[in-house]
């Protein structure tokens, strides 16, 4: 949990545990309860959590605002008395919302918190990996239909990943962007083919990303 903010995602690994967190609390509509007090762990997350909106907001109010909010979502994750998961297409659905609420724009190659699913599966190995850490329940869902070597998460945070790219980069997020991503994380990701049979066509693939 010593991460710097200089490493190869540009996001300390306590602060993306605190995204994972609060947009599982935000996608989970938790409502506030009596915050309890947050443990040594989860103040070093929200320690780093305010370092990173500092480095992207000048309001000190709204900085306030959003630690406040942090903090809620993560006594309220922890007290949650069933496990609370997240997928990686809700989690960018989340993040677009959040990000918008902080007045904060995704530029391609800034460093934004909320950061990218993509950038908790480099950091962490894995979305579940990502999970894990963040003391999350991970997913379980079946294997993909005719493609053993994927399950639903894994499709899911494919999507997702496009769509954010291309967010990012001002373009479509298009059947032709998705076979171009596939072709260059060959092996890691679900093909195009495979990705428009497991959905039934591509824009159902991308209404899974919200």
């Amino acid at each position: 949990m010593n991460d710097s903010a200089t490493d190869r995602s540009h996001t300390a690994a306590p602060a993306l545990i605190g995204a994972l967190l609060h947009l599982a609390a935000t996608e989970a509509g938790m409502r506030s309860t009596s915050p309890s007090a947050l443990g040594p762990k989860d103040r070093e997350i929200l320690a780093e959590v305010e370092v990173a909106l500092r480095n992207q907001m000048s309001d000190e109010a709204g900085v306030k605002k959003a630690l406040a909010e942090v903090s809620d979502s993560i006594s309220r994750v922890r007290s949650h008395a069933d496990p609370v998961s997240l997928t990686a297409a809700k989690y960018e659905k989340q993040r677009t919302a959040v990000l918008a609420h902080l007045g904060v724009a995704s530029i391609k190659g800034a460093s934004v918190w909320p950061p990218t699913s993509q950038t908790a599966v480099q950091r962490f190995g894995s979305w579940n990996d990502a999970l894990k850490a963040a003391g999350l329940a991970t997913s379980s869902g079946g294997r993909a239909r005719g493609q053993l070597r994927f399950d639903e998460a894994a499709y899911d945070k494919a999507i997702a990943t496009l769509v954010a790219d291309c967010e990012d980069r001002g373009v479509g997020a298009t059947y032709k962007a998705y076979g171009e991503y596939a072709a260059e994380h060959k092996g890691e990701v679900p093909s195009a083919a495979a990705v428009r049979k497991f959905y039934g066509s591509w824009n159902a693939a991308l209404a899974s990303a919200g």
